[in-house]
């Protein structure tokens, strides 16, 4: 005999119990007890948020027969209670829009709303993965759920309500099922936990309720599977079954980047390659622990925030090891590699690449210097690497024609600056181009020359299209004049920083 999964054995029976969906509790409630039942309800959210839950709790409601009016609680015990619950209620048809998605279906769905209910006071229609009706098929169900007769009410269920006909949405009444927090998830598990008798710590709670990206339903079935172990269930157990990377993992590649020892990082990375982990969840949540020792930086009391894995005692101890600026280059690396990624047939490479331009001795170093004339503003100006930023004060036309361009540094160091405006081209590239744009970046800008560094095997395309990415950089840097674009391959490194 199967046993019942958590998240149906404790699924919601009461609006009540709805969790972490106060608005839509308070809502359909009222609504219930003042007999202010709309036609037609819309419920739009992300997955494992209650929507179909809620739409069936509204549907006992409406018809329990153990009250002499729709009712906030239904007794759960009634003949038609029992049949909503187990699905087999005449008056309640619960239809999956993504297998009787066409207008024939649509058609015959019509028909049926004719029919007066069997038992109780509505027949109620619930349409899940409702944005997978075909336009036709919501066509002809705009009339009747504009209009329908006065049994019956239409609840629409979807995850994507973008793709639902406006026309259709307006003749709704919507509600909008938000993720669930952290800490709501959390509270929840530790009562189905307890109930369950699963031993599991706070670490292990709060490392499922990060991994369900605020769904409940995707939590309860993380638990389930984690309770199969018969153990103490903790933070390393969760990670391990939802196939992440640990804490432990995690505080072996912050140790090897903050001590600058390049064999441990790269063995650390191929290790994780080695044991199934993807290059794009090693990034993924590295660039999520570095989030996190930006907060640790600048609020340091702020636990709540911390969304990773890696616990806050470690985080403050590798905090000493950064700054903010070091934080934030890491941070533009980390971005640049994840959108690399998306594109690449080489992603361990590029795994290791990323890695290697985290180490201390890669990343600039920020100091300041001036060179100001007597009088003028003293302020200190930033300097990366060995590039230096003077400010002088100039009398006018004394800089040629470029001055009117904008001017960025030179060098190496201020990568962060010109992987932002890569990334500005890349967005606003065509889907085909940004495959082809992602073999390539900026290493130069300065007055109406930009450089580019490019994998060898796509010269010959870039230089083909070097007119537009000319046009794209100029829209990127809003530069008044034409920019010229040089292309060069990328088979060296410059100032010892490391190229794919």
């Amino acid at each position: 005999m199967s046993t019942v999964a958590l998240h149906q054995k404790y699924r919601p029976q009461s609006l009540a119990e709805l969790v972490g969906q106060p608005y839509i509790k308070t809502a359909l409630t009222n609504a219930v007890k003042h007999s202010q039942i709309a036609p037609a309800y819309l419920f739009t959210g992300f997955r494992g948020t209650g929507k179909t839950s809620t739409a069936r709790i509204f549907a006992k409601s409406l018809n329990c027969l153990n009250s002499k009016k729709p009712t906030d609680k239904p007794c759960g015990i009634c003949q038609s209670c029992r049949a909503i619950e187990s699905s087999n209620s005449l008056d309640v048809s619960e239809i999956d829009a993504a297998s009787n998605n066409g207008v024939d279906d649509a058609r015959a769905l019509i028909e049926r709303c004719t029919l007066a209910p069997v038992a109780g006071r509505y027949r109620i229609f619930i349409l899940d993965e409702c944005h997978c009706l075909t336009g036709n098929a919501f066509n002809a169900l705009l009339k009747c759920i504009e209009e329908p007769p006065p049994h019956v009410v239409f609840i629409l269920c979807t995850t994507e309500m973008h793709k639902v006909l406006p026309t259709i949405i307006s003749r709704c009444q919507v509600f909008n099922f938000r993720t669930l927090s952290i800490k709501t998830i959390v509270q929840h598990l530790r009562i189905v936990a307890d109930a369950e008798s699963i031993s599991v710590d706070d670490e292990g709670l709060n490392a499922i309720a990060r991994l369900s990206d605020g769904g409940l339903r995707d939590a309860l079935q993380l638990l389930g599977q984690a309770s199969l172990l018969h153990t103490d269930i903790t933070a390393h157990h969760i990670m391990e079954i939802a196939g992440g990377v640990t804490e432990a993992e995690l505080i072996a590649i912050l140790q090897a980047i903050s001590s600058n020892n390049t064999f441990n990082l790269l063995q650390v990375a191929r290790e994780l390659v080695d044991s199934g982990k993807t290059s794009k969840l090693i990034i993924s949540n590295l660039l999520q622990t570095y989030r996190d020792l930006l907060i640790i930086k600048s609020a340091p009391k702020e636990q709540a925030l911390l969304t990773g894995c890696v616990s806050y005692t470690q985080l403050k101890a590798f905090a000493k090891h950064w700054n903010f600026e070091t934080l934030n280059l890491s941070l533009a690396e980390l971005q640049k590699a994840e959108n690399y990624l998306r594109y690449t047939v080489n992603a361990a490479v590029w795994l290791e690449v990323c890695l290697l331009n985290l180490l201390p001795g890669l990343l600039p170093v920020v100091t300041t210097k001036t060179n100001v004339k007597p009088g003028h503003d003293n302020r200190l100006l930033p300097t990366f690497g060995t590039y230096t930023v003077n400010k002088v004060t100039e009398k006018p036309g004394d800089r040629g024609e470029d001055s009117l361009l904008p001017v960025v540094a030179t060098n190496t160091a201020n990568t962060a600056n010109l992987a932002q405006i890569w990334q500005q081209v890349m967005d606003k590239a065509k889907p085909n181009h940004q495959k082809l744009l992602a073999h390539g970046h900026l290493v130069k800008l300065q007055g109406s020359k930009a450089i580019l560094e490019v994998t060898p095997a796509y010269q010959k395309k870039f230089e083909s299209g070097k007119e537009a990415i000319a046009k794209m950089l100029q829209r990127a840097t809003q530069s008044p004049k034409p920019l010229t674009v040089l292309i060069k391959t990328s088979n060296h490194s410059d100032n010892g920083r490391v190229k794919a």
